[in-house]
Order: C-alpha cells, then structure tokens, then sequence
C-alpha cells in the first residue's frame, strides 16, 4: 500500500536496465590462474576467485544470460573507525569519493555515464564496511570501469563541493533521525560499553562535519582516505556475461594501480557489552506506534563456527511456532503477534548480540514479566533436553535441500553480499557458507546457550507506554536504562514454573524425497478450467522449471471496495487469519513451502509457493479454515490495534513516501483519506466482521493462476477442492475489474497537506489520457535520459533536496510522469518554481540529444525485458499483472518491446513537450509542509 503503481516489469526496468550484448575484446594475462568456487548444482553461474598482485582480493561472477555487468568493491574500515574529533567521517568520506578524479575530473560524471548506458550506481558506510557499486550495460563495462576505479586511484576530492557534500550527508540524517530501527540501533551504542566506537554518531551531520581547531574537516576526510583506502583493504566482485578469463583482464586492467599501502586492516578490540552492560531494562518510546518486547543478550563473536552453526541451532529452536513452544503458548495466550529470533555476533566486532524480538498486543503489555518468564523457562528446556541430534539431522537436511535447488539470487545483490562477507568468509564458501552443516557440535551449542541466561539479558521495553527520562543524543524520543533488580529475577523463575512447555515435534511437512518434475509443455498460460464461478490457467517455467511452483488462489469481489468500512474490514479479516495459521504457515516455510495471506488489486488471495508436492494438501487446509473462519474477540482486538498501528505510521512515514501514498488517494476511485479508515475501523464491531467474511465467501469468482510444476491435473484438483469446499450459499460470480477514471487533460489537481515530520514534500505529475504503450515506451525512455539530470542539478549541485527524482506512473491504462523531492532548507512554493524552472530549461538539452544516446537505451531496455529471470521467483511475476488486468492474450510483454523498437527521438521529444511545457495533461501536484521545527543537530 505504498502507492507506487508503477507495473512490475517497468519498475524493475526504472532500477535495474541493461544494455546491448556485445562483449569487450580484452584478453586475459598470460599465466593467471583462477580458483574455482563452490556452488549448487542447480546454480549456471561460474564463480571464481584470484588476489591481484597488489593484494586485492577479487570474486568474478560469469553468467552468459545476463545483459548487465556490475562491480562492487568494499573497504574494510566503516564508522566504527570515525576519529572522535569527526563523528560521520567515514560516511562524509563516502559522499565526496565520486565527485570526480584526475583523469575524469567532472563531478558526477561517472553517474552520468552509467546512467547514459542504462544503469545506476549508488554507495553506503556499515560499521566495518563502506562499499561502492554499480551495474550498467554490458556493452559499456570497460569503459565504466575505467572511471569506477579511477576513484579509488587518483580522486580529486572536489573541495567546491565540500559544503554541499556536508549538506547533503545533514539530510540523510535528517531523514533519518526519526526513523525506529535506526533510533534502536544508535541506542545499542549509547547503551553500550562507553569506551566502544559505537558510542559514537555515526552518520553526521552539520554539527559533527566542522572543522576542530588547528584540524579541517577536508584534510581529516583525505588523511582517512589516504589512511584506510588500500588494496589490501579492499575486496572486488565483477558479474557480466563476459567468460571468467575476460572479467579477470578487466580486473588486471583496471583496478591492479590501485595502492598497496600495506595496511593492517582495523579491527575493533574493545568488548561492546561488558558485565556493566548486561543484567538492566531498556525502555524506549518509538515515533511509530509500535509495542516490541526485545530480550537480548551480549554474544562471543563466534562468526568462525559457520560450519556447525550453533547460533542457528538455537534460533531455529527457539522461533518454532509449534504446540507447547512459548511462541505458540504465547499468542493462544494473546500476549504476542510476532516472534523470531536472530544473531549477530559481530555486531560490536569482537562480539555481538543473539535477540529474541517479540511483537506486544496491547493485552501483553500488562503481562510482560509472564512473557520473559516464559522465554527463560523454553531456554532452560533447551538446555535440558533440545542439544540434541535429532534436530540436528532434520535441520541439516532442509540446508541441504535448499542448498541443491538454489535459488541464485540478483547478481548486483550478489556482489554486493560477497564483496561485504570475503573480510570474514572464505571466498571458496562464499555460496555454500549458510547451507553448510558439517556437524553436529554439541558442545558449540551449549556454550551460545549459556550466555542466554537471565542475569545476562538486556530486556527492550519499546512502546508508547514506556516510562523514559533520557534524550538520545542526534535522534528523536527518549529512553531508559533500568537495572534488574534481584527480585524480578526470582519472581521470573517462578512465574515459569506455572507454564507447560515443550519442544517442536518432527516436521511432518518436510521431505528429502525428490518430487517429480513436470515436463515444461505449456510455454504461454493457458486457461484449463472455465466453469460457472471458477477460472484457471497454467503455464510451466521456460527457464526453470523444477520441484517448484507458485499457486495463486483469488478471491475476485467488488466487495472491499464498496465502502471505507468494507476497505477496512478487508484488511482485518486477512490479518485475523493470519494469526489463526501461523504455525501451520511456520512449519511450511521451514520445509521450503511459501504460504501468503494477500490482497492483490483490492482482492483477497491464498497464495502457495516452494516444493509442490504437499499444495494440494496444503491448500485444501488453508481454503478449509478460509471458508470456515471463527472469529473470537482477541483476534478481533489484535487486528483492529495492527490496522490501527499501521495508520498512524504511514502519517510518520518520510515525505518522500507520502507523497505517493496522496497521489494513489487523488488518483484511484474509490479511496479514503486515513481518517476516513480511521472513523470506520471504530465503527466495526466482531459481527460486522463475521457478515464480511460470510458475504466474501459466499459471492464471488475464485481466479486460479498456477505456475511451475504442475500439470492440468493438478490444476483441475485446485478447482475441484474449491469446488467441493465452498459454501452451498456461493453466488458464482463473473469477473470484477475496478474502473477506472479517465484523466482529464487540462485540470489540474493541487493537494497541500501539512504532516508532523520537519521536512517538506513536492510532487509534480503528469498524466496522459492516450492508453497506447506508445505513450509507456516514450515516457520509459524519457526518464532514463531526464532523472539523471534532475538529480544532479537539484541535488548534488544547488542542494534543495536529498531525496530528489522523477519515475513513470500508471493508472489503469493511463500512463504519467512523476518529479517528486524531499527537501530540509527549501519552501515549497521555492521548491515549486525549481521544477517547473528545471522542466523548461530542460527543453533545449532534450532537443540536442544525440540520437546515439537514445538509441543506446532502446537497445539496453529491450535486453534487460529479453533477459532470462535468474530464478524461479523472478519469472512468474511477468505474468501477474496480465492476469489482474484480465489481459488473456498476456502479451503486454511483446507489445512494449515492439513500442520501445517504434519509438523515436521525435516521439520523445513531442511528448515532452505536450505533456510537460504545453500541459496538455492532467496536472496533479501533492505538497506535504512539515509543522515540526529541526532539532538541533547536536
């Protein structure tokens, strides 16, 4: 429900395009020798490894069916190592990097090209890390990388920008500030061992970035470079279709000047969570209504046992949603809505933390001592009775499974992954690391569980009802630290004493048997069931086809859209049956089936996804307990505060996003305002909500879609257990598509609302009433030339937003363009004029670009469409919104491309100019005011 509605292929194309598929001539260095990686049978990809002669590590990804190439490059020194002087140095560092060097001195100008080749680059500062990556056409990979490099060789470091790169990082951490996660995450630090690093602010601002005495800012931020950017401290991953040997010569070509100033690398020494730290309440009011209970505690950094996993043991344990486990016990209880567990034992450096985070009903808020209890006493049953083989065994061989059918993922996010994890993993267990289970070690085990021990807990108390006295230094809200004090302890232990628990039983859900698969036969969906009230259609995985399948079961009604109540209660029924299958849906995803409660188009859906061998099965439990649903006055109660909750949070969310939460409101009929929602989820009682779910069940049309390995059979056996297990009232309805409203050229709607955040917003649309794909393909490709341009002049050179860009839009089959910002020093009616300036002295610049350029970009979308998915999951969803559209021919596909092949730099350029000088458009503006003042940066 973010309002972007931009349709999934195109939305893909706007982040991740492609180019042409030619390949480079460069050859690769005589003698070099490559190691070969480990990988899953069911992964095409090659993977190697080799270390540059001036100590750079480097990962090489070939893949002949990709249409892109990318890199990623990874420092080992992140904000842990800001001087004390500096807080947000490293960051401050990571902003000026890419503002030009001496063989390329342009600022900006390596984003340029990229972006002229159809690709994007973008960078960000972890703890220990600052990486930097980009993807681009394959076509101009040499070239790109000429300019990446040279970044890491001979930056200029542009003082003119100095300030605005300061401004700039000032914004981000504006953004931020009010942000949750990020909120916890600077309190881990301010709670923590006062001598840590994390201590420190880490992102900057304008207060921290100032020059200290006789000490610049610009000379401290080229001593760090100069300081912590070595090849021996750098690791480098490049992906392309090109053969191993040739990435390899282009990695000896480009990156082998790079200085070896043989560093030791930084490694944080002092403990993050010492015995001072550990046994105390934290207490923390969050600026989103939002009740978690976080029972935590200070970890060794066992990061080198990725082999036994102890970690993971315990985790996989202790979040089972099975009977008599304490997450099941505690939300029969209606205590909790959520429970999961993690690790990260490296989170300070030398050690970490292992978390149990536990979502709070209001209900649980009064019985928080009951819920810790429980937790301690399930830890003591672990450590009594779960180190065992057993589970083991059955964890090992889902690992092993999942590690056979690999699912490889996004190369870009790949390298991203790799180039972040080789200063810890072994490059030759880069793809096997997390799937590998060498052995059962008992002994690993208990030591992680006896550090999770009440007097070690740190107990995060996060809900608007905390009691807090402290202002967080740099952020919002406040909080507490509270010791435990030693009768809490006890009064733990015997609260325990009155919970029967137990430990998970054998998954019945999981086999290590190999389903058989489906000859690929159906190529293009085809409609295999058409009765009365019930549609199906089928098509198998051109690319891969396997154990796997996706089942999408659709509950087709105008119903949710009848009234804001009814929109409502739509949203209430689907979180009710959530909370009622939540430990059927937890025992399927641990035996790699995929169970959703969704609502597409305003529709509702069951959806199954993962080994399809049990979907029948599965399917036929989960319409059961749909079409029989109970509703009891605790769910209700818990679903009314979740919807509520997620209401008041998209009034906290940034500018940037509730400008296109507006624009979905002013654009789709029918909408509500949130406090239309809000009056109708007060007026919504238990029997308001059993007459919906009756009423759903009873009238509509149930749309099959099925994809993967699955056979007609199969599909017939979906609709006949529909068939069999609706109720006798079903009304067996025709298909219902919502209407849509036609854009009237010439009006021109003005939305200004005012929001509790101390930014501002813009967002200038314009939307066409032509519904050809002509309009799409002109539009596409006019924003892969203009948002380059737009973000470099109203962001990187006169600074009047952070968040700045333009993107394309559809309703319907009415297609827009889209300029938003988010600014922290601009008024809007400033912000206004910028871009309707920018959009007029644009105009010259588009009628002087070089047909080569456009060209270029035709050929690099049209590769990235054709590009074969990566996985399963990246392949049906080109289907899905044929399939809501009621598009049977599903050829929205081919017809784009045949669009973007049509269309010529003329067609561009006259639809800029009716739709945005002339406005021959439907005009929408949305401008959010900010009411809360700055806080100081300090």
């Amino acid at each position: 429900m973010n309002g972007l509605r931009v349709i999934q292929y195109l939305t893909t194309l706007v982040f991740l395009m492609a180019a042409t598929a030619c390949t480079t001539s460069v050859e690769a260095p005589a003698g070099s020798e490559l190691e070969t990686l480990a990988k899953s049978p069911n992964d095409q990809r090659e993977y190697s490894t080799f270390t540059l002669a001036n100590d750079l590590q480097v990962v090489l990804i070939s893949d002949p069916t990709l249409e892109v190439s990318g890199a990623s490059l990874s420092v080992g020194v992140g904000s842990y190592e800001n001087p004390e002087e500096f807080p947000g140095l490293a960051h401050y560092l990571e902003h000026m990097l890419f503002l030009g060097t001496e063989k390329y001195p342009e600022a900006n100008s390596f984003q340029t090209y990229v972006q002229e080749n159809g690709g994007f680059s973008n960078a960000y500062t972890a703890t220990d890390h600052t990486n930097f990556f980009f993807q681009i056409g394959e076509g101009a990979f040499d070239q790109a990388l000429d300019r990446y490099s040279d970044y890491f060789k001979s930056p200029t470091f542009d003082k003119t920008y100095s300030d605005k790169e300061r401004n700039a990082v000032n914004s981000e951490w504006s953004m931020g500030k009010s942000d949750d996660a990020r909120i916890i995450n600077r309190l881990r630090g301010v709670t923590a061992n006062p001598e840590h690093p994390a201590q420190r602010m880490s992102v900057g601002n304008l207060t921290t970035l100032v020059d200290q005495g006789d000490t610049s800012l610009y000379s401290a931020m080229k001593d760090f470079y100069q300081r912590y950017y070595s090849s021996n401290n750098m690791k480098l991953v490049l992906f392309g279709k090109q053969k191993s040997a040739t990435l390899q010569a282009l990695a000896e070509q480009h990156f082998s000047a790079i200085a070896n100033k043989n560093i030791q690398p930084p490694v944080v020494s002092v403990t993050g969570l010492t015995d001072l730290q550990s046994g105390e309440h934290i207490y923390y009011q969050p600026q989103k209504p939002t009740r978690q209970m976080v029972i935590e505690f200070p970890l060794k950094n066992n990061s080198s046992q990725w082999r036994v996993k102890p970690n993971r043991y315990v985790a996989n344990l202790l979040s089972s949603e099975e009977p008599g486990t304490a997450a099941e016990v505690l939300r029969k209880k209606g205590w909790i809505d959520n429970f999961t567990v993690s690790d990260r034992p490296d989170y300070y450096g030398k050690d970490g933390i292992f978390s149990i985070n536990i979502g709070l009903t209001e209900k649980g808020i009064a019985h928080q001592d009951e819920i810790i209890a429980t937790v301690f006493k399930y830890l003591d049953l672990i450590r009594t009775s779960g180190v065992d083989s057993v589970y083991y065994q059955e964890y090992k061989a889902m690992l092993a499974k999942q590690y056979e059918d690999l699912q490889v993922p996004n190369p870009l996010n790949q390298a991203v992954h790799f180039s972040q994890v080789l200063f810890t993993l072994p490059a030759q267990h880069l793809n096997d690391a997390f799937y590998t289970y060498q052995q059962f070690d008992a002994k690993a085990v208990k030591a992680v569980l006896a550090q999770l021990t009440p007097q070690r807990a740190r107990v995060w108390h996060i809900s608007p009802e905390a009691e807090v006295d402290t202002k967080i230094p740099y952020y919002e809200g406040q909080y507490r630290v509270q010791k435990f004090d030693p009768a809490e302890l006890d009064r733990w232990q015997t609260l325990g004493q009155t919970t029967e628990l137990q430990l998970p039983a054998e998954n019945d859900l999981f086999s290590t048997d190999k389903a058989q698969v489906v000859d690929a036969s159906i190529m293009q969906p085809r409609q295999v069931v058409d009765q009365p009230g019930i549609e199906a259609w089928l098509v198998h995985s051109e690319y891969h086809q396997s154990e796997h399948g996706y089942l999408q079961v659709m509950f087709n009604t105008d119903l949710p859209l009848k009234s804001a109540k009814n929109n409502v209660m739509s949203d209430l029924v689907n979180r009710i049956f959530a909370l009622q299958t939540t430990a059927l849906r937890d025992k399927a995803g641990r035996a790699g089936i995929g169970m959703g409660i969704e609502r597409p188009k305003n529709n509702h859906a069951l959806t199954l996804s993962g080994y399809s061998e049990k979907h029948p099965l599965l399917y036929q439990r989960l319409l059961q307990r749909w079409v029989n649903m109970a509703f009891n006055e605790q769910e209700f109660t818990i679903a009314k505060q979740g919807f509520s909750d997620w209401l008041d949070g998209r009034a906290k969310e940034e500018p940037s996003r509730q400008l296109f939460t507006e624009l979905n409101r002013l654009m789709v009929d029918p909408s509500w305002t949130d406090q239309a929602l809000a009056n109708a989820l007060e007026e919504i009682t238990l029997e308001d909500i059993k007459q919906y779910q009756n009423d759903l069940v009873s009238d509509n049309r149930v749309r099959i879609f099925a994809f993967g390995n699955y056979n007609k059979a199969n599909v017939k056996e979906f609709a006949s257990i529909t068939q069999a297990t609706m109720p006798n009232t079903w009304q067996q309805q025709g298909r219902y598509f919502a209407p849509v409203t036609k854009p009237v050229i010439g009006e021109h709607t003005n939305y200004r609302g005012d929001i509790a955040k101390t930014d501002n917003g813009l967002l200038q649309a314009y939307y066409s009433d032509d519904t050809s794909l002509d309009v799409a393909a002109q539009l596409f490709l006019l924003n892969s030339i203009f948002q380059q341009a737009f973000y470099n002049q109203l962001r990187t050179e006169e600074q009047v937003g952070y968040v700045v860009g333009s993107s394309i839009d559809r309703i319907g089959d009415y297609w827009g363009f889209i300029l938003y910002a988010q600014t922290t020093n601009t008024e809007l009616a400033d912000l206004s004029d910028r871009f309707n300036q920018f959009v007029a002295d644009y105009w010259p610049e588009l009628q002087a670009l070089d047909n080569a350029v456009l060209e270029q970009l035709r050929a690099t979308v049209i590769a990235q469409i054709n590009q074969p998915p990566g996985n399963f999951y990246e392949e049906y969803p080109k289907y899905l919104n044929d399939f809501y559209r009621g598009n049977d021919k599903f050829d929205t596909r081919a017809r784009l491309i045949k669009a973007i092949k049509n269309t010529t730099k003329a067609g561009v350029v006259a639809r800029y100019k009716a739709l945005m000088l002339e406005q021959n458009a439907y005009r929408v503006d949305v401008e959010l005011q900010g009411t809360q003042a700055a806080q100081p940066a300090d």
